[in-house]
């Protein structure tokens, strides 16, 4: 079984690149470096293709999985930044990001929320998603 390494850290080359690709989208400038554009088609399909289906999931300790999904709200933000332009390579990407059958999801979906405490009940309306019920068979 391959090793394999995506730089999540905190400032890691994933971060450093995705903040670049943000502010140079943003400005209209990343459809005129070609090494933005392929950071888009290789390095982002790539990382995120890992980072967010790789059985190697359950192994990695919980600060990895926090950094994880710091990226992946820049690359929500990135793929808003790009929205207008249609750019199916972020579009897929989105689309697994957002999946919540990807290995990451399911394995942090068990999680306790951060922001709602245990037992508090919402409205419907501010109801984005609801855990699985840990009594139910997967």
């Amino acid at each position: 079984r391959p090793r394999w390494v995506v730089p999540v850290l905190p400032k890691g080359e994933l971060e450093v690149l995705l903040e670049a690709a943000i502010d140079l989208s943003k400005k209209g400038l990343d459809v005129k470096s070609e090494a933005c554009q392929r950071f888009f088609r290789d390095g982002l399909t790539i990382s995120f293709t890992k980072i967010l289906t790789d059985e190697a999931v359950s192994g990695w300790k919980f600060e990895i999985h926090r950094c994880i999904i710091n990226n992946t709200h820049r690359l929500v933000e990135l793929c808003v930044a790009k929205l207008s332009q249609d750019w199916f390579p972020l579009l897929e990407l989105l689309a697994m990001a957002l999946n919540p059958h990807c290995k990451f999801h399911l394995y942090n979906g068990t999680r306790p929320s951060e922001t709602v405490p245990a037992g508090v009940q919402l409205p419907e309306d501010e109801l984005y998603a609801r855990p699985p019920d840990p009594r139910s068979p997967k």
